[in-house]
């Protein structure tokens, strides 16, 4: 008696009850495991394959919060994947696994069989990745069954697919994205990317710890022109530097980041909390301040911002610590490979270090930002050098005291100033416009399909930016992988997560299939 799609889904728990009782009975169990976001030809020839190897034929499916496959993966919810697979005759029972690997259901399982298809036996191994097939492959064999790889003649892609007919990218966005895909290979670029492991990267920056307070309107006030909003809940994330210090760690093992905290408010315990393990963290304080803290009220239902203040000493760096931190860069600076500034205009760079990091790094990475602290004061010129560049249409303005020249000739004007490589100005939903020495001007269409919030996505695409400037990828792959990190950074409020390498790779691979 066929079965129902109904009785064919379990949880994995209650699967691994039903699939110790068939082995009871005698039954031969096989297991594949995947996304399955679009099923096409290649799934079907994979299921039938699988099914030859037994009787039974389980299949289990990865979470939708843990297919990090980019912005608007999976197309389709995990519920309505695994009544895909349910509705196929082939397929005896689906489960859905919260892992983004086939371990925990192999665990439970136990199947006789563990079948993968064969674009995973001729995939390249690249040694600095995680090694998931492998851990699979070590599951199986710890319960005794056996990992067998598909033989079919003709292998499909569920994102080359989805890119090719699903995706909603505008035409000049896919016109970008076939060209790329005509020219690199996403393993090329991954192992670019990993180059960066073993580099020794400093960071220095302002600190600022960015919270939220949720709010609802109640109505307005009675006896003023206002409305009267409810707190509701409220979070607070690392930001400034620390933001762009947890993004690069992401790909570098080996990163300081230097700053200056509050010495009475210094929130020192909440940020080693939120900084990455890669990271060592070096403080200095001022007496006379707080950590800079901006806190904005958020309407809870529509994520919009209603007001901000600002908590901060609106100075520059008094002359005893600028002293210490001098003498501390002074020894640093020298055996760091790279030197990535996060200016935001709030007192620690002085003229006076500047000109020593300037002077000192192998390769300066800097980003100036304008903000309502330091609105035309806070401009990328007093920098006398940099190597790599990286700002938003209204700095270079305020830099070039010019608000209506044709954008490509200011970065040029720029560009030149500062004696840089390369010099990147984003310019959020319009993607980036970069110049540089040997690729002229170069436009990077943005890549990101929604927005959740736009806070901290400039320093996300700045800090990757930066890194593949410094390996010296070509303006094409540096733009890429810096609208790849904006696209990946909006998708989450503020900086409650930084990015993520797997993440990373995947959407990289998944655009470039």
């Amino acid at each position: 008696m066929r079965q129902k799609k109904t009785e064919k889904i379990h949880t994995i728990k209650h699967l691994g009850k039903i699939a110790a009782k068939l082995k009871q009975q005698g039954k031969t169990i096989v297991q594949c495991h995947g996304v399955f976001d679009l099923i096409h030809p290649g799934h079907i020839r994979h299921l039938r394959s699988a099914k030859k190897y037994g009787d039974i034929l389980i299949v289990t499916i990865t979470g939708d919060k843990f297919v990090h496959k980019g912005p608007g993966r999976p197309i389709f919810n995990e519920h309505l994947r695994s009544e895909v697979l349910a509705a196929l005759e082939i397929v005896d029972y689906v489960a859905i696994l919260q892992s983004d690997s086939a371990i925990e259901g192999i665990a439970i399982l136990k199947p006789h069989f563990y079948l993968k298809g064969p674009d995973y036996k001729k995939r390249k191994v690249n040694p600095h990745l995680p090694q998931k097939l492998q851990a699979e492959e070590s599951a199986v064999e710890a319960i005794g069954g056996k990992i067998v790889f598909t033989n079919d003649d003709v292998v499909f892609s569920s994102s080359h697919l989805i890119n090719e007919h699903l995706e909603s990218y505008p035409t000049q966005t896919k016109q970008y994205l076939d060209s790329l895909r005509q020219t690199y290979t996403s393993e090329e670029i991954i192992d670019l990317l990993c180059q960066l492991k073993k580099k020794k990267i400093l960071v220095i920056g302002d600190t600022i710890i960015d919270q939220y307070h949720y709010t609802l309107p109640m109505g307005k006030s009675s006896k003023e022109p206002l409305v009267v909003h409810i707190f509701r809940s409220e979070e607070s994330f690392a930001g400034g530097v620390l933001a762009t210090a947890n993004h690069i760690a992401a790909l570098s093992n080996d990163v300081s980041v230097v700053t200056l905290l509050g010495k009475k408010k210094s929130f020192e315990s909440f940020i080693k909390k939120h900084l990455r393990s890669e990271i060592k963290p070096i403080f200095f304080y001022q007496n006379d301040a707080p950590t800079i803290v901006k806190r904005r009220y958020i309407d809870e239902v529509t994520n919009q911002k209603l007001f901000q203040i600002s908590y901060m000493r609106d100075e520059t760096l008094n002359g005893k610590r600028e002293t210490e931190i001098y003498a501390y860069l002074q020894r640093e600076i020298p055996a760091a490979d790279m030197v990535v500034v996060n200016d935001f205009g709030h007192g620690l760079l002085t003229a006076k270090i500047i000109k020593l990091i300037c002077r000192k790094a192998k390769f300066l990475s800097l980003n100036v930002q304008a903000n309502s602290a330091n609105y035309g004061f806070n401009v990328v010129t007093k920098y006398p050098h940099a190597d790599f560049v990286c700002m938003d249409e209204h700095e270079v303005r305020l830099a070039t005291h010019d608000k209506h020249e044709d954008l490509k000739k200011l970065i040029m004007k720029v560009a030149k100033k500062l004696k840089c490589n390369e010099l990147i100005v984003t310019r959020g939903w319009e993607g980036s416009i970069s110049y540089s020495r040997g690729s002229g001007i170069v436009e990077t269409p943005a890549l990101a399909q929604s927005v959740v919030d736009r806070v901290g996505a400039g320093d996300a695409f700045f800090a990757l930016a930066s890194l593949c400037a410094f390996v010296g990828m070509n303006s094409t792959l540096v733009s890429f992988i810096g609208n790849i990190a904006g696209a990946l950074k909006v998708q989450s409020v503020g900086n409650r997560t930084p990015i993520d390498f797997k993440e990373l790779t995947k959407f990289l691979t998944r655009l470039l299939k």
